[in-house]
């Protein structure tokens, strides 16, 4: 299973922000394999975006991999189970 269409889903079922819509649609036609090497490597970015001393105090959601972290963590996690 390689597609689920989550942006849709949860388009048609409660308000969500666009661009988590536009991150869940970017991501979710990976294979399993697929969205966990997405995953490391945006979790890799996002962590060292965190241990920058640049971006101390700042809120987490300013992270430039923040929306796609989310939204590929949430479909590994709907993969994990369904496949």
């Amino acid at each position: 299973m390689a597609y689920d269409p989550v942006s849709r889903k949860l388009a048609d079922n409660a308000p969500v922000a666009p661009e988590i819509l536009s991150a869940f649609a970017k991501f979710e036609g990976l294979t399993l394999l697929e969205l966990r090497a997405r995953f490391e490597e945006a979790d890799e970015r996002f962590r060292t975006w965190v241990r920058d001393p640049v971006n101390e105090g700042r809120p987490i959601s300013e992270a430039p991999d923040y929306l796609d972290r989310i939204a590929l963590d949430s479909l590994l996690e709907r993969r994990t189970w369904a496949e």
